[in-house]
C-alpha cells in the first residue's frame, strides 16, 4: 500500500458536488411515514424517496445497486475476497419544534449546513459516498469491494438491516464502519431496551395528555387537554419553564415547552412530559404522577435501584420519549440505556414495583464491545489521526446505538468530531462543512487501510 497518498487532495474535487448532493438529501423529508407506507415502501414515501435518490446517485456513477426490497439501498464496486461495508441510514428522527432554520431547507449559513438528518445521518453518508467515489475513480480499488449500504429505517430499531443480513441473507463484511457517532472511533455500545408502560388512571378534567414523536429523543412538547382552570393557569406561570395556553368554551388547551435531545442523553434536554406530569401531579395532589415524576427526574435510575455502571460503558439512562393519556389509562413508552451484565428486564420490573405501572420490553439490543486491540480499531483509529492530527483523542463507548450492532466486523467512526456539537434529534441540526470535508478524507484513507490491511 502507498504510504504517500494524500487524501485531503483526493477527495478535494469532490467537496461542490458533494455538498449539492447533501442539500438534495437534505431536502427529502424523509421521518418514517406509517400514512403512505406500503408493500413497495415499507417505510413510508418520503424514505423511499431518499432510498431511490442515493441508488440514482450511485449508478450514475457506475456503482452496483440493489434496492433490497425498498428497505435499504446497497451499493458496490471491485473485485476481490474482501469487502469491506460502509452501513449508514437516510431515515431521520421526526422535526420536532424550536428551529430558526427551515428543517428540510438545507440552508447554508455561516460555515455550517442545517437541516433535520444532516448529522444524523445524511452528512456521513453523503461524505462516505464520494470517499469511495474518489477511491474508484484514482483506481484505488483494487483486489477488494467497498460495498456502502443506506438503510431506511435505523431511527425506529434497524429492521431495515436486519431486513438486509437475516432475509436477504446479504454477506458479512470483513470489516465495516458506520458513520453515524463520533471521532477518533467507538469500541463500545450500552444495550437498549424499549419498554411500554401503562396504568388505568382517570384523572378528573383532564381529556387528554399527547407528547412525544420517537421514543429515543427527549419530548420537546406535550399537549394537555383540560377543563378550563383559572387557578391552575396561574400556577403554570409560576414555573420555570414555558407553557402556552389557548382557551376555547371552557376547555384549555396547554402545551408544556421543552428542548429535544438525544435519548441517550436525556439529561441534555428539557423534557416537556416530565414538565406536564410534575406540575399536574404538584398541583391537584396526585399521588399516582408524582410517582412516576420521581423515577425519571435523575434520569438514571436510582430512585427505583434501575441503576448500574461499568468501566468501559458508563451509567443507565431512562428517556420517557412518548406519553399518551385518552382519559381511560397512561401510556409511556422509554428508552433505557445500560451497560453489560444488566438484565434489562429486572430493571424494568423494578421499575414497576416503584411506580405501579405495567410494563412490557417490546425491542432489544444488546451492548457492544470490541477489544482495543482489534485490527479494526486501531486501523480506523489511524485513519483518524493520519487525517487530522490529533494523537490525543482517545477510542470511545456512547449510548447510543448505531448499526454496528447488527452488522458483524463493525463498528461506528464518526463523523462528530471531538468538542463538536450538531445537535442531533434537537432543533437547528447542522453540519459544518469544513468537517465534512475532513470526514471525506478521514473514510477513504479508512477504507484504503483497511482494504489493504495485511
Amino acid at each position: 500500500m502507498k504510504q504517500d497518498l494524500d487524501f485531503i487532495e483526493l477527495t478535494n474535487p469532490y467537496r461542490a458536488n458533494a455538498v449539492r448532493a447533501l442539500q438534495e438529501l437534505i431536502k427529502i423529508n424523509s421521518v418514517f411515514d406509517e400514512k403512505s407506507a406500503s408493500s413497495t415502501a415499507p417505510y413510508g414515501a418520503g424514505v423511499e424517496k431518499a432510498l431511490k435518490y442515493v441508488g440514482r446517485l450511485a449508478r450514475q456513477f457506475g456503482f452496483d445497486v440493489d434496492y433490497c426490497d425498498n428497505r435499504a439501498t446497497e451499493m458496490t464496486f471491485g473485485q476481490g475476497e474482501r469487502l469491506i461495508s460502509i452501513f449508514a441510514h437516510a431515515d431521520v428522527v421526526p422535526v420536532g419544534s424550536g428551529w430558526k432554520h427551515e428543517p428540510f431547507g438545507a440552508q447554508i449559513e455561516k460555515g455550517k449546513v442545517f437541516g433535520r438528518g444532516v448529522s444524523d445521518d445524511k452528512g456521513p453518508l453523503i461524505a462516505a459516498f464520494y470517499a469511495i467515489k474518489a477511491l474508484k475513480d484514482n483506481n484505488l480499488i483494487n483486489n477488494y469491494r467497498v460495498r456502502l449500504v443506506v438503510g431506511g429505517d435505523e431511527e425506529r430499531g434497524s429492521s431495515c438491516l436486519k431486513y438486509y443480513f437475516k432475509d436477504l441473507k446479504k454477506e458479512h463484511p470483513t470489516y465495516g464502519f458506520t458513520p453515524d457517532a463520533n471521532f477518533p472511533v467507538i469500541y463500545g455500545e450500552k444495550g437498549i431496551s424499549n419498554f411500554r408502560s401503562r396504568i388505568n388512571l382517570v384523572l378528573p378534567g383532564i381529556m387528554k395528555i399527547n407528547g412525544g414523536e420517537a421514543v429515543n429523543s427527549v419530548i420537546d412538547s406535550t399537549l394537555v387537554v383540560m377543563k378550563s382552570d383559572a387557578k391552575f393557569e396561574t400556577f403554570l406561570k409560576g414555573l420555570k419553564n414555558k407553557t402556552t395556553i389557548e382557551n376555547i368554551n371552557g376547555v384549555s388547551k396547554i402545551t408544556f415547552h421543552g428542548k429535544s435531545a438525544h435519548g441517550s442523553t436525556p439529561q441534555a434536554g428539557v423534557n416537556a412530559a416530565l414538565f406536564a406530569i410534575e406540575a399536574l401531579g404538584t398541583f391537584y395532589q396526585n399521588d399516582i404522577l408524582l410517582k412516576i415524576f420521581a423515577q425519571f427526574r435523575h434520569f438514571d435510575g436510582k430512585p427505583f435501584k434501575g441503576y448500574a455502571k461499568s468501566k468501559d460503558l458508563g451509567e443507565t439512562t431512562y428517556n420517557l420519549g412518548v406519553i399518551a393519556y385518552d382519559g381511560k389509562a397512561l401510556e409511556l413508552k422509554v428508552n433505557f440505556r445500560y451497560p453489560e451484565d444488566v438484565d434489562d428486564a429486572d430493571f424494568v420490573r423494578r421499575f414497576d414495583e416503584a411506580s405501579g405501572l405495567t410494563s412490557e420490553i417490546y425491542s432489544r439490543s444488546p451492548s457492544l464491545l470490541f477489544p482495543l486491540k482489534s485490527p479494526l480499531i486501531k486501523t480506523l483509529l489511524n485513519a483518524y489521526r493520519e487525517e487530522t492530527g490529533d494523537k490525543r483523542s482517545k477510542p470511545l463507548t456512547m449510548g447510543g446505538g448505531t448499526y454496528a450492532k447488527e452488522a458483524p466486523s463493525t463498528v461506528a467512526f464518526g463523523a462528530a468530531f471531538p468538542d463538536d456539537n450538531p445537535h442531533m434529534h434537537e432543533a437547528d441540526e447542522h453540519l459544518i462543512l469544513n468537517n465534512f470535508y475532513i470526514s471525506m478524507a478521514i473514510y477513504a484513507r479508512a477504507v484504503h487501510m483497511l482494504g489493504n490491511l495485511k
